[in-house]
């Protein structure tokens, strides 16, 4: 099969690299989550070991998210922006509200007890651990015009890439080094941390989904021509961002430690969103028969992501107190398996209820409208009749006179 016979250009209905990615994404988050719960019941050296390295490993799923919606966001023309916001706002921050409340009044894990609490929770995401992936990749959403504006300058001229990253790379490695020195490990002031929480401190995957979707061929044809030269050089950051998360020492290994913002991390997971990237371009070009699967996981990844921790305590919860004494590797990989299908089916089963629920109301609304359109023309018929029998005597009576 050509490439331009699969191209998301030409074919709307074909399984796109960006829904790829975003099914890796939230398999991601969601072992990310895991992780840190095996952390928790599992605390031999070897564990913990084990637990790192495939933290790290994982830790690709905001940049990737980041990656995929702009390179989605880039392909956009003539939005108009307003109504283009509202739609997802009801899209991302309705469901995110939903889900914060269910968070907030089951698990309760930021102790919202006051008005301030609940506000913070709300804005910063703080209601369960992956939320505030969602607070963060909204922002990308309200940013549409600015990304609009940097294809239209890219597409001037393709030299123009050149500035463009230039820039990018200056601008980021500013922020990554205050946020190294101010912000991580700030004791004196935490909050700082949460700065995490803007767009731009994962600007970079943004400026080069935008650059990969302008030119997409020529993108294609770098990335499949260096991804197996990527690989290596991946290994050797991967052992490098392993090699960080143990220097804070194992006795006290906390996988917050694993940061987004720092450079091996970035370069790390720019080379992954290369590898994953020539690997989605390999299945398409074949026409993999994974690739309904993965259109359907993506249609419901945002909001599996949402569900995701929700299923993941219900996991747990169903498993009980064997939990501990399952060997590490069988229990992730089981817990993962259940977690998963649970989060996705909770959303399907949601949405199926709602959809129900929609469909009664509407048949009522017919239904009404129907007898109020009914009796208006019993009615009408009744005055004509009424009209008719008053007219017929009128000209009975003229007769007589």
């Amino acid at each position: 099969m050509s490439m331009s016979s699969t191209s998301p250009a030409m074919r709307v209905s074909e399984t796109t690299e960006p829904e790829i990615m975003k099914t890796l994404a939230v398999s991601a988050v969601i072992w990310q989550l895991m992780l840190n719960v095996m952390l928790l019941h599992y605390q031999t050296t070897a564990q913990k070991i084990e637990i790192g390295i495939l933290y790290d490993l994982v830790k690709f799923s905001a940049p990737m998210f980041i990656f995929a919606i702009a390179f989605d966001l880039a392909k956009l023309r003539d939005t108009h922006y307003s109504h283009y916001v509202w739609h997802k706002t009801k899209e991302i921050i309705g469901p995110y509200l939903a889900w914060t409340v269910v968070y907030m009044i089951v698990f309760n894990i930021g102790n919202y007890s006051t008005i301030w609490n609940i506000f913070k929770g709300v804005v910063l995401g703080g209601a369960a651990p992956q939320l505030w992936y969602t607070i963060m990749m909204f922002q990308i959403h309200l940013l549409l015009p600015l990304l609009t504006g940097l294809v239209l300058f890219l597409l001037k001229n393709k030299k123009n890439i050149i500035p463009v990253m230039i820039i990018t790379v200056v601008v980021y490695a500013a922020l990554i080094a205050w946020y190294s020195i101010y912000a991580f490990h700030n004791i004196q002031h935490p909050g700082l941390i949460q700065w995490d929480r803007l767009l731009f401190m994962f600007g970079i995957y943004a400026v080069l989904g935008v650059i990969a979707s302008t030119y997409n061929q020529q993108w294609r044809a770098l990335v499949e021509r260096i991804r197996w030269w990527v690989l290596p050089v991946a290994g050797l950051l991967f052992i490098l961002v392993n090699h960080e998360l143990f220097s804070f020492g194992l006795d006290t290994l906390n996988l917050a430690d694993a940061s987004y913002l720092k450079w091996s991390m970035v370069l790390f997971n720019i080379a992954l969103i290369i590898i994953v990237y020539g690997c989605t371009v390999s299945l398409i070009k074949s026409d993999s028969k994974t690739l309904p699967y993965f259109k359907f996981i993506a249609k419901y990844a945002f909001r599996a992501y949402l569900a995701s921790y929700f299923a993941l305590r219900l996991t747990v919860a169903l498993i009980g107190d064997y939990f501990s004494d399952i060997p590490l590797g069988l229990n992730l990989i089981m817990t993962f398996g259940i977690t998963a299908f649970l989060s996705f089916a909770i959303v399907y089963i949601v949405e199926w209820i709602c959809k129900k629920i929609m469909a009664l109301f509407r048949r009522s609304a017919s239904t009404s409208s129907h007898q109020t359109t009914t009796q208006g023309e019993g009615a009408s018929s009744e005055a004509l009749a009424k009209n008719s029998i008053v007219n017929s005597r009128n000209t009975s009576a003229a007769r007589d006179k």
